[in-house]
Order: C-alpha cells, then structure tokens, then sequence
C-alpha cells in the first residue's frame, strides 16, 4: 500500500469510529422494545387496577401536572399497606395466604407489623426505570395526558400486565407518526381496553376530523 493510499484510508476509518460510537450512545441513551426488568417487587397491576379501580395517577401521581409521571414513593405504598400487611385474609382477591412481595414491602418501610408505621430505617424501593428515551429527548407526560392521550396508547394495556414490559419502540418515527397522522380519542380509548372498536369508516377523510394533530417540526422534542 502506498504513502498516498495509506492516508486515504484515515477519513473512512474516523467515520466509521465516529458511527460506531454515536449508535453506541443511541442504543445506550434508550430503552428496549419488549424490556421486562424484575423489578424489587412485583406489582400486580391486574389487582390493583381492575380489581381495586385504582387509577393511574394514584401512583404516578405527577403525570399530568410535570414532564416526568414520577415513579410510586414507598409512603404511597404504605399509605394503604400499613393496614393491609403480608397476612392476607381470603377475599374475592384471593384464598388467605401470606404474601412475600408485601414481606418486601415491609422491609424497605422497617415496619414490623400493621399499623404500626413506618420505621427510622425505611428507604425507598429501586425501582427499575423501563421507558426511558434519549437524553436529547423531551417528553412532556403533562401535555399529552392533559390533551386526553390515554395511558395505554403508549405504554399499552399495563392494567392487565402481571409484570411490566416496555409495549412500544419508542423511537423517533414512531411518536412522528402519531404527530403527523394525528390522535384519535376513540382510538386511545379502544387501545385502553375501555371501549369496543368501531365500525371502520367509509373514506379516511371520515375520521379526519376526529383526529387531533400536533407539531412535529426539531424543536417540538429537542428542545
């Protein structure tokens, strides 16, 4: 190989350092599609969601009012269980039997029995983190829970989900998508379980005005 040759190979080889790191970064920056972490505890979300009633923003108690849902602190746990403890009695959720998840509970709170508060030693649950995006990327909860965007349209029927998985991709073209082409309230609905489908309209245009669009110019997410 000559002199010349040799330095002509340089500016191939730094772009190809250059495009490996940068997808090293992408891939690191941002959840999987599928991602099923174990979390510290399991939660049964069927039971406290459709057996309970409770709803989403009991728990994730800032996603309509900040850009991040905020994860579930151990006083909203024990808010309930420091009456209700591992000893379950039989009920309609269930013969008696003692729960170990609620032992776990019960540990990170140092609390030794019901009703009696949480301890000097409690800490807070390590929750496992499962939708996350690129740093480089805003996503404002309030405004999409506030614009009627049900929960499940992105995070999928987690109501009925014994252990959480991430639902969607997550990746650019799939929010440009739903920018683009627009939210349909009845659509949200019907991806939340709560509503039967539709029938389908005669012409696309037909459902035009019931989709709800948004912008999707750079500065709507990198901001």
């Amino acid at each position: 190989m000559t002199t010349r040759s040799k330095w002509t190979t340089v500016p191939g080889l730094i772009a190809l350092a250059v495009g490996a790191i940068a997808l090293s970064a992408y891939a690191g920056a941002s959840s999987s599609q599928h991602s099923s972490p174990v979390q510290p505890i399991a939660f049964p979300h069927p039971v406290h969601v459709q057996k309970l009633g409770m709803n989403c923003l009991y728990c994730h108690y800032t996603a309509n009012k900040s850009p991040d849902p905020g994860l579930p602190a151990l006083s909203t746990c024990m808010g309930c269980h420091n009456l209700v403890g591992p000893d379950r009695p039989a009920s309609d959720l269930g013969p008696k039997r003692h729960s170990a998840e609620l032992d776990k509970l019960y540990k990170y709170a140092d609390q030794k029995m019901v009703g009696a508060g949480m301890g000097p030693n409690a800490k807070p649950i390590p929750w496992i983190r499962i939708h996350k995006v690129p740093e480089y990327v805003h996503f404002p909860h309030t405004r999409h829970i506030n614009a009627g965007v049900t929960c499940q349209t992105c995070h999928g029927q987690v109501q009925k989900m014994d252990r959480v998985y991430q639902f969607a991709t997550l990746n650019m073209g799939w929010c440009v998508s739903c920018h683009v082409n627009g939210y349909s309230q009845q659509e949200g609905l019907e991806a939340a379980g709560y509503a039967p489908s539709s029938p389908a309209p005669a012409a696309p245009v037909a459902m035009a005005t019931d989709r709800k669009k948004a912008r999707y110019d750079c500065a709507n997410c990198h901001y």
